[in-house]
């Protein structure tokens, strides 16, 4: 039976009871989405998945998207990425800590990312945690002038624009002119309406705009600042440190997140070793 527990956090929930490796019934299913749609984050706890039934649940989260970096695909399941400290790519700082900057995942396409899922195989004894923020709980925390005045923006983005500012890690880089191709500048609303819920949220207000449209430079990345430090406060951020056999879930269009740096491994209480799939569009149970 599926157990929920709010996390001892300002938003978040726990989940257990369930065995994701002999598939979710459809009511478990709606169950955990609702889920994921009340808190914005969860995690469910004591799994144990091999890369094909990790994909498959993805699938049921929405369309698995590879990421734009090519370089990064697990060789035979390109629309997983596995990420930590733990293989040779890793070695390398701006791969390995390429998501230590806040943003919202595919805030740089047309049709953005819907969902995260992220799979611990390993994790270290201390360190490694995602920091997530709640972008619905700040957007109902506005000043009412505030809401007012960003209702009906446009933010452009483009993949990496905003890291680098504001002491921010500098994104993962694009490493060739066909990655760069990909991901023209779009437009989205800083007050965003959740897809399926309608509730709305702060959007993307960092790591990717880079203006707002019909706004002068200077005023839109003071308007952008704004947000992202209202975004930010404690009172809307989660730190979540990894079990391992956790999935982690994230609703983006109501979320920021931020890796936490980490050194490259050097025994094994100092291992991170995680699968992540990010999906767009709708669970098949909320078609």
């Amino acid at each position: 039976m599926i157990a929920v527990t709010p996390l001892d956090a300002p938003f978040g929930a726990e989940i257990t009871g369930v065995d994701i490796a002999n598939g979710l019934g459809a009511g478990e299913m709606r169950e955990v989405v609702a889920c994921l749609h009340e808190h914005r984050f969860i995690v469910i706890r004591d799994q144990s998945l091999d890369p094909a039934q990790f994909l498959a649940f993805g699938e049921a989260w929405g369309r698995p998207h590879p990421h734009v970096l090519d370089h990064l695909r697990m060789p035979g399941f390109p629309a997983i990425m596995e990420i930590g400290n733990t293989q040779e790519k890793d070695r390398t700082d701006d791969i390995r800590n390429g998501a230590a900057f806040w943003h919202t995942d595919q805030s740089y396409e047309t049709e953005p990312a819907s969902a995260t899922l992220l799979y611990a195989i390993e994790v270290p004894g201390h360190g490694g945690q995602t920091q997530i923020a709640d972008m619905a709980g700040a957007y109902d925390a506005l000043a009412d002038a505030m809401k007012v005045r960003i209702e009906g923006l446009q933010a452009l983005h483009f993949y990496g624009a905003a890291a680098g500012r504001d002491g921010e890690n500098i994104a993962v880089p694009i490493i060739n002119e066909t990655q760069k191709n990909k991901v023209p500048p779009v437009p989205h609303a800083i007050a965003r309406a959740h897809p399926i819920t309608g509730r709305k949220a702060i959007y993307a207000v960092a790591g990717t705009p880079f203006a707002i449209e019909g706004m002068a430079d200077e005023e839109a990345l003071a308007l952008l600042a704004a947000l992202k430090a209202h975004a930010l406060e404690e009172r809307f951020i989660y730190r979540h440190a990894y079990r391992s056999s956790d999935i982690a879930i994230w609703d983006n269009a109501a979320t920021l997140h931020s890796a936490t740096p980490i050194d490259v491994a050097n025994g094994k209480d100092t291992r991170r070793h995680l699968y992540r799939i990010s999906v767009k569009g709708r669970p098949g149970v909320c078609e």
